[in-house]
């Protein structure tokens, strides 16, 4: 007879804030630890407790109580304390790949420096899955993984479709990312909290586990069985030892054990179970009704989404890669500062918190970590820049006339288009004279300054297609570090450019000089500008025609595709809350079709044309009365009756299409003044493209995914997470919107019209209670940005993905004087080829001064070859994992160039060791 066992695991679901604000979950969770150092003083049959996967409870314990920093490290090292690997339990769709990594990086680095960590990739509350969550852990030498949604789990009465990639007959499974990497999967089928409130009265005890034992083996795949002691914010069960022993004496034939997470993986992998199935890729409830996925917190607070994507690109797309590139011209690099930065932008990346399904006082507190965070991340792309540019050789230029700048691309591929930047022809620090006087008189004196007779040049001297125009004085200060602050007037200009071809991780100098400064005055020819009137632009690949109810009409002119019909809005009520989206039954959706607008060119010069597109749209107000009284009574949010009232609103939206030169894309910038609530505001694009299957920005990979819902699915709505952008292609042709923080998108089958949700309001928490959230309605002035790419074939062949990738990565321009340096006028700091490879991070290592370079494959059925060629001198470039683990050493070329093969879907990180200089 097998003998089963019970492995019960004490725990408690830690959220930092969700339902109570941070401080006051922070004092429960001082009361948790108290309790659990005092039960491992008196109990010695209480074994273990799970930290929940996180390291960050310990770091906000001890932040509070510091004095108990050495009795819980004996306890983490005793394995009493299990903690990691992550440093919190984040939302992995609505963070971004790199913020998923490192979360993975600090936490483990974190955990080992307070005595160990569990090799568990646990996933207990997350809303739904990345499909490349597998090959993450797996680069950091952890081959299970234990998750609460995604999967659906179907048991012994149940068929398996064939082929089904989203279901398993057991709790146990396999689970495979996109690359093949594979871990054990552990579902918890009857969730986390199982095992919660063991009786230990008798008779209670045995009904308990009656009901308990029945449940767990209706999906376990053999004789061990898990339960989990605990939920969210559960306080210590301090009679479980008599608990146990209780249920032992109740049923002899089950061995009840006070188990942990090792303990129960070695025993089921001990269990030789019999073939689990394999789950493969994204797990995001595919094979449900669609009611409980809760996708649709990637639209609530939209605000939220945007200042977490500004985060994490100042951080890792800027403030890296240009501390990387001073660090390399011989400046200290901001180790300790970069990390500080990254675990305030982390600390707000929770899932109940990134999500924004929280109460309000929860999300004001992210506002100021994000401003924190990225007030770090500024200064330090700004002293990182200056540095650099320090550096750079510009005696080319003339000494008395050029004012010149360098460009930095930050982004990690090639880049063209226009910079904007603002340019000090002039600085006139304060003196004895009065600041007003001395503004009067700087202002009077260039009162005639006449931008014709100024110009840009490359480091050659060869003119620039640019745009100049005067600004005025304007206040500024030096912080010098040796002296004390020094303000200054500066009559500045505002410089309008194009750049081309500047290196992923480099830069180029230009300059602005006086035109009688140059020996030859050459004139700067503007072919393949920007032509515009007639409420239609054009450049050399697109026009663009407006209609007169702002939608637009966009013909590719390299592929002689046409799409109408694009950027109408919608709108629709939203009796839901904060995790789900809810239509009001009945009400059809209104929008923007027809309605006339006011459209007028504001800008057009050879290198852009902007057309503003105003209207005041009137919506309803809000909710009738009874969803008040239906949130009051907590009826489900599936089963509401609430309409919208008939009062309306004016709601002022403002749309600007902006056309580049040699751009195969239109900028969007949306700013809509929210007056009214319980709705939700999307944009819509008619595409008219024949496919099947949507390709989206995931976590490390753009994934492709079915347009129609599984059999299964009965909401109506079939909104999606995405992360830098959605495309759809019929394998000729393709269209593909990039945002900034707009997380939320539906493909809706008329037309294959991709729509984008800008902003969503709602009133209520939702979930377990009743939680008001006014803030949650997101009254007030939005600004969002999109891009749409037209493009040739889909996403990944076209190419089309790396311009979707830099669409929020900004320009970095420094100013700089005419001086000599090490440095030339162009420079690449490391250059790199791959097909089909995508850029994600250049950092130095947490532990030592190798340079870690990431990319990865964005295509899931072609392997790639990475090569990498250093401008500086190596010892040695070898292939790394996601936690900066050495490995092979990488094979060199004659031309100092290191190659990697990279299959499809593979994650690479490259370790380069710079020769000490």
């Amino acid at each position: 007879m097998t003998i089963k066992t019970a492995h019960i695991i004490a725990h408690s679901h830690w959220d930092r804030e969700w339902y109570l604000p941070y401080e006051k979950h922070r004092l429960k969770l001082v009361r948790l630890m108290e309790d659990l150092i005092e039960a491992f003083e008196r109990d010695p049959e209480f074994a273990s407790f799970h930290l929940d996967g996180q390291y960050i409870v310990l770091e906000d314990y001890l932040q509070m109580m510091p004095h108990r920093a050495e009795q819980v490290r004996s306890l983490v090292e005793q394995g009493k304390l299990i903690v990691g690997p992550w440093y919190i339990l984040q939302d992995e769709f609505l963070v971004s790949s790199e913020a998923n990594a490192r979360n993975l990086l600090i936490g483990i680095l974190a955990s080992k420096k307070m005595g160990g960590y569990a090799k568990i990739g646990y996933f207990p509350d997350s809303f739904g899955n990345m499909g490349q969550a597998p090959q993450l852990i797996r680069q950091a030498g952890i081959d299970v993984a234990v998750y609460g949604r995604g999967v659906k789990p179907v048991g012994f009465n149940n068929e398996i479709q064939s082929g089904n990639e989203h279901t398993s007959k057991y709790s146990e499974m396999y689970w495979e990312s996109p690359d093949g990497s594979r871990v054990l999967a552990i579902l918890f089928a009857n969730w986390y909290n199982n095992g919660m409130e063991i009786p230990t009265d008798p008779e209670a005890a045995k009904t308990y586990w009656a009901e308990k034992l029945a449940a767990a083996e209706a999906f376990a795949s053999g004789p061990e069985l898990l339960f989990m002691n605990g939920c969210d914010h559960q306080p210590l069960q301090k009679d479980l030892s008599r608990a146990l022993r209780t249920a032992g004496e109740m049923l002899p034939d089950v061995e009840f054990r006070h188990s942990s997470f090792p303990e129960y993986i070695e025993a089921l992998r001990q269990a030789n179970p019999d073939a689990l199935d394999v789950v493969r890729g994204e797990l995001r409830s595919q094979w449900t009704d669609g009611w409980i996925t809760l996708v649709n917190t990637a639209s609530a607070r939209v605000y939220i989404k945007q200042q977490n994507v500004r985060s994490q690109t100042l951080l890792e797309k800027v403030a890296e890669p240009l501390a990387v590139m001073a660090h390399l011209t011989g400046a200290a690099y901001p180790r300790h500062e970069l990390l500080y930065a990254w675990k305030t932008l982390l600390q707000n990346h929770p899932h109940d918190s990134i999500c924004g399904c929280s109460v309000d006082e929860v999300h004001r507190e992210m506002m100021t970590r994000f401003a924190k965070s990225q007030q770090v991340a500024e200064s330090i792309a700004a002293d990182s820049a200056a540095a650099v540019a320090a550096a750079v050789d510009t005696s080319g230029f003339d000494p008395e006339s050029a004012r010149p700048f360098v460009v930095f691309n930050t982004s990690g591929h090639p880049r063209s288009g226009a910079v904007r930047m603002t340019v000090d022809i002039e600085r006139r620090y304060f003196d004895h004279q009065a600041p007003h006087e001395k503004y009067e008189a700087f202002k009077e004196e260039y009162r005639v300054f006449d931008p014709e007779e100024w110009i840009v040049t490359d480091e050659g001297g060869k003119p620039v297609e640019a745009n100049i125009e005067p600004i005025g004085p304007v206040f500024g200060y030096d912080l010098p570090d040796n002296r004390f602050r020094q303000p200054y007037w500066a009559f500045q200009v505002d410089v309008e450019l194009y750049v081309k071809d500047v290196p992923g991780i480099g830069y180029r100098t230009y300059a602005l000089v006086r035109k009688e400064s140059l020996v030859e005055s050459e004139s700067v020819s503007p072919a393949g500008g920007v032509n515009a009137g007639g409420n239609a632009m054009e450049n050399c690949y697109l026009r663009v025609e407006i209609s007169e109810d702002g939608s637009f009409t966009l013909l590719d002119k390299v592929n002689g595709r046409k799409y109408e019909g694009l950027g109408i809005y919608e709108d629709t009520g939203d009796i839901g809350n904060e995790y789900m989206y809810r239509q009001p039954d009945g009400e059809a959706p209104l929008t923007t079709e027809g309605l006339s607008a006011d459209i007028r060119l504001v800008k057009h010069t050879p290198l852009a044309a902007i057309y503003r597109i105003e209207r005041v749209w009137n919506l309803p107000l809000g909710a009738d009365a009874l969803l008040d009284e239906e949130i009051r009574s907590m009826v489900p949010f599936r089963y509401r009756k609430s309409r919208r009232v008939s009062e309306t609103a004016g709601v002022k939206i403002v749309t600007e299409l902006t056309l580049g030169k040699d751009n195969r894309s239109v900028g969007i910038r949306s700013m809509i003044d929210n007056t009214v609530k319980d709705h939700r505001i999307r944009m819509l694009f008619k595409t008219g493209l024949a496919t099947g299957h949507v390709m989206a920005d995931s976590i490390y990979e753009v994934a492709r995914r079915p347009i129609q819902p599984e059999a299964a699915w009965s909401n109506p709505s079939n909104a999606q997470h995405q992360n830098a952008f959605i495309s759809l292609s019929d394998g000729i042709a393709g269209l593909t919107v990039a945002n900034q923080g707009l997380n939320e998108y539906e493909v809706l089958p008329a037309h294959n019209t991709m729509a984008v949700t800008l902003v969503r309001g709602v009133r209520e928490l939702g979930d377990w209670g009743v939680f008001a959230t006014p803030e949650a309605q997101c009254l007030g002035t939005h600004v969002l940005e999109m891009e749409l790419i037209s493009h040739d074939a889909d996403v990944v062949e076209s190419c089309a993905f790396i311009e979707a990738y830099q669409f929020p990565v900004a320009w970095t321009v420094r100013q700089t004087g005419v001086h000599g340096g090490k440095l030339p006028a162009n420079h690449a700091f490391l250059e790199w080829e791959g097909d089909r490879l995508a850029f994600s991070a250049l950092k130095l290592g947490e532990e030592n001064e190798d340079l870690m370079f990431r990319v990865f494959n964005v295509s899931t059925a072609e392997p790639s070859t990475l090569s990498v060629t250093p401008s500086f001198q190596v010892n040695g470039v070898y292939e790394s994992t996601i936690i900066e683990q050495r490995g092979e050493e990488m094979g060199k070329s004659e031309q100092s160039r290191y190659t990697v093969e990279l299959g499809p879907a593979k994650i690479q990180t490259v370790g380069i060791r710079p020769a000490l200089r």
